[in-house]
């Protein structure tokens, strides 16, 4: 769009970074806009405007991490460079990774294999166990944008504009009150627990990998917090992203050359096999999650286990709600991830062992 292109240009010129061309036909997609470039200057830039209604509060988080808490943070700990930023019109501005992939590519690509994960734990043990002299804003409650206000109604406006999948989602957790129930336990459990310095929206996009391994992106929502946050975000990532290879319909599992029997029990036992072995994939990247997160940051067990766990349902919950915006209906794998992430939401402690936070180191 040319409004994204004028605000790049206008920002890395005010900024003393050059007159702003790109490289790509248009900004890229996602929560803001963002667009890739050089400058006359020969710099490689990654320009960011923030949007929605809390983009000047995010601004904040992010203006304050990168002037303050960045420069305390352990060297190892990787960050992309911060060339500047326009508070007046929610824009920063960062070196531009050229040659990094993002997790989610490298998935895609089965290519984000165990070693990575180690690494990525690394990281966000180093993150946890971080020592600020500086205080941070605190918030040992989800990071999140759905409240439990949203389980007893949908507001009117919400509701106009969902969707036809989204508003499934919703009569689905409504008629299940233990969902809203297990996510205000959770919230009452993160109080009490120490404040880290936590990422707040770590997800595998949030990491981008060059030849020297992770680089840990986007720190909007940068804070102190419970450290189950951001270890149940990454572990509902990998279980969400390794259980999208079931099919998503019972039907999309059948095929001429299907084995003889019925069909639909069939595909029901082919479903079932696949839903196992996604969770066995999700533990081998969780195990290796953990370990690196011990080397810098200590053991993940206990009640920090528990909790992570049950950060792990509702993000991919979550992740069922995003992906449901753009879809008319739910078919049988979103409603089978939503009993998943139910499940681990209020019975966390059976489930951590499952998903390898629990058991020997």
């Amino acid at each position: 769009m040319t409004y994204v292109f004028e605000n790049a240009r206008h920002v890395t010129t005010s900024l003393g970074l050059g007159t702003f061309e790109p490289v790509d036909a248009g900004p890229h997609s996602g929560r803001n806009d963002n667009i890739t470039g050089t400058t006359s200057r020969g710099l490689h830039v990654f320009v960011k405007k923030l949007t929605g209604e809390d983009a000047a509060l995010r601004m904040k988080r992010l203006v304050a991490f990168e002037e303050t808490y960045r420069p305390l943070l352990a060297p190892s700990l990787r960050t992309p460079s911060c060339l500047g930023w326009d508070t007046d019109r929610n824009t920063i501005v960062f070196d531009w990774l050229r040659n990094a992939e993002s997790g989610h590519t490298l998935v895609d690509r089965k290519a984000f294999n165990d070693v990575l994960a180690w690494r990525c734990g690394q990281a966000v043990g180093l993150l946890h166990g971080s020592t600020l002299g500086t205080a941070l804003p605190v918030s040992n409650g989800p990071v999140t944008s759905r409240t439990p206000d949203l389980f007893s109604a949908l507001p009117l406006s919400h509701y106009e504009q969902a969707s036809g999948a989204q508003l499934e989602v919703w009569r689905i957790l409504h008629r299940d009150g233990t969902v809203a129930a297990s996510l205000r336990a959770l919230r009452k459990a993160s109080r009490p627990a120490p404040a880290v310095p936590i990422h707040g929206d770590l997800r595998l996009d949030q990491f981008l990998v060059d030849i020297d391994g992770p680089v840990l992106c986007d720190w909007e929502e940068f804070r102190a917090g419970d450290a189950a946050c951001d270890i149940g975000a990454f572990i509902g990532e990998w279980l969400f992203r390794s259980l999208l290879t079931i099919p998503r319909t019972e039907s999309d599992d059948l095929s001429e050359d299907a084995p003889p029997g019925d069909p639909h029990a069939d595909a029901h036992r082919r479903i079932m096999e696949r839903g196992l072995a996604a969770v066995a994939a999700t533990q081998e990247k969780v195990l290796a999650f953990r370990e690196g997160y011990a080397q810098s940051a200590g053991r993940i067990g206990g009640e920090l286990a528990v909790r992570a766990t049950a950060y792990a349902g509702w993000h991919l919950i979550e992740r069922i709600l995003a992906a449901s915006e753009s879809r008319a209906i739910l078919g049988t794998l979103d409603r089978m991830l939503i009993g998943i992430g139910g499940t681990a939401l209020r019975t966390p402690q059976k489930f951590a062992q499952t998903l390898g936070l629990e058991g020997e180191e």
